[in-house]
């Protein structure tokens, strides 16, 4: 172990040798371990267990949502990976506040995932994906969750409400936009590609807010249907 886990290891939760910790790789492994010597920014551990555990093959949660702007992203990561979703997709629609390039964004997001999983103990990272556009991304999840429901946050009054949905056995994408709202465009883009209008409450939110909505509502339906 080398680098910022070594140093977290030894200067913030301040273990030495003799010292048990636990290991995972965000793949569904688990280690029992044993810190066994520390030199400088290496420490060196025994393994003395290893847990595997298999990746759910369905009923998988995906949130597809518009980029929010400054750190409120960051905080839809961290909330999005602690309860549970298996995939985060950051969405450029039309009216998605500009961003400034950042070529390390995903990477940044992905250690804001490593955190949170470790805060939680959760055994699987949520996969991020780059900021693509509405087309791209409708495109790249069709291929990769093709009997997927569809469901987009909406405040119609013809939306059903969100919690009162069967979650059923199939993988859940849930689209959130920009608080600019969708174009003529895009709705009718969503329209074709099946989307089922949903309200999560009768205000308006912000984006990280009605994904974490989306999060806790769907994990807790996922959480019941496997009981």
């Amino acid at each position: 172990m080398v680098g910022t886990e070594a140093h977290h290891l030894c200067s913030v939760l301040r273990l030495g040798v003799g010292d048990k910790v636990e290991l995972f790789d965000g793949a569904g492994s688990l280690a029992t371990a044993t810190i066994s010597t520390i030199k400088k920014s290496i420490v060196i551990v025994g393994i003395e267990h290893i847990q595997q555990t298999e990746p759910p093959k369905s009923r998988r949660i995906i949130i597809a949502a518009s980029i929010a702007k400054g750190e409120r992203f960051d905080w839809l990561i961290e909330k999005c990976t602690e309860l549970g979703v298996d995939r985060i997709c950051p969405v450029i629609f039309g009216r998605t506040v500009k961003q400034p390039k950042n070529p390390k964004l995903v990477e940044r997001w992905g250690n804001l995932a490593i955190s949170a999983a470790k805060q939680c103990k959760r055994l699987f990272l949520p996969t991020i994906d780059p900021p693509v556009t509405l087309p791209d991304i409708l495109q790249i999840l069709k291929k990769d969750y093709p009997n997927a429901r569809i469901l987009l946050g909406m405040l119609s009054p013809d939306a059903l409400p969100l919690a009162t949905l069967p979650f059923g056995s199939t993988d859940v994408i849930a689209l959130i936009g920009p608080e600019g709202g969708l174009t003529e465009q895009e709705e009718s883009m969503l329209k074709k590609a099946g989307a089922t209008g949903v309200c999560l409450t009768d205000t308006v939110l912000r984006v990280e807010t009605a994904a974490i909505v989306f999060a806790s509502i769907l994990t807790a339906q996922r959480g019941a249907f496997e009981k």
